[in-house]
């Protein structure tokens, strides 16, 4: 009987802890969802026309690539939450950024972000509904299928070509012959040697650090049309396409 009763008061207890702690969970959770709304501003196209053309604020995409590549925001940077690494080789650190989202993801892209605690966040857009309100161009991603034939014609036309990889990978693959070579570490000091005009063909491995590249280009104002190779210097391996060694 005493073992009967002291089990009953060990499983109170237990039911007890378990209630408690789920309520604590839904606070917290309930405070995260809330995340947004308390702290930071919601633009919407209009409160956003006003920042695109300007340079003391860094419009951050953090949808998905795939999503990012139907369209985009004018001067805004490509570069979703899975690639936050990279952000503070192009985003100098004390900054100010606003995030485009989607609106099912908002919450974990600026968790994330204020996590780096490297710049000031303004606030944040939903994609869709600033699409839906503004009054400007939604820009699109120009991809080329990066086909052994296509690569070759692009070198024999005499293409511009840059090569957004680290070195260490351009030493372990090689590269496509007649390559600019500029990391997208050193984009931001390098860029400039982009021509101002006719086309510009991107890679990188697999084609993301490309689109990232790209979109930092034309916030700077280059006018060029950029192409990216789609599948980056992977698919030109699967293709066949013959590389040439790096020769730093």
């Amino acid at each position: 009987m005493k073992g009967y009763i002291l089990l009953s008061i060990i499983l109170f207890l237990v039911n007890i802890q378990i209630i408690y702690s789920k309520n604590i969970f839904q606070s917290i959770k309930k405070k995260t969802d809330n995340l947004d709304i308390l702290k930071f501003s919601k633009f919407n196209g209009k409160d956003l026309k006003k920042y695109i053309l300007n340079y003391n604020v860094f419009i951050i995409d953090t949808r998905d690539m795939a999503i990012s590549a139907v369209g985009y925001i004018p001067n805004s940077i490509l570069l979703p939450t899975t690639m936050f690494s990279w952000l503070s080789s192009i985003v100098p650190s004390g900054s100010n950024v606003i995030l485009i989202t989607d609106e099912e993801n908002k919450n974990t892209a600026i968790d994330q972000f204020i996590s780096l605690n490297l710049y000031n966040l303004l606030g944040y857009g939903i994609y869709n509904e600033i699409n839906e309100s503004a009054s400007f161009s939604i820009q699109v991603v120009e991809y080329n299928p990066n086909t052994k034939e296509s690569i070759q014609k692009i070198v024999d036309d005499d293409e511009y070509i840059i090569d957004i990889r680290e070195i260490t990978e351009y030493k372990e693959t090689g590269v496509i012959e007649k390559s600019k070579l500029i990391p997208l570490t050193t984009f931001p000091t390098d860029f400039y040697k982009i021509p101002m005009d006719g086309d510009v063909y991107v890679y990188c491995k697999s084609g993301m650090r490309a689109v990232v590249g790209m979109s930092y280009a034309k916030r700077a104002g280059f006018i060029n049309r950029f192409i990216i190779m789609q599948g980056g210097i992977n698919k030109a391996i699967e293709e066949g396409f013959p590389l040439v060694p790096y020769s730093g």
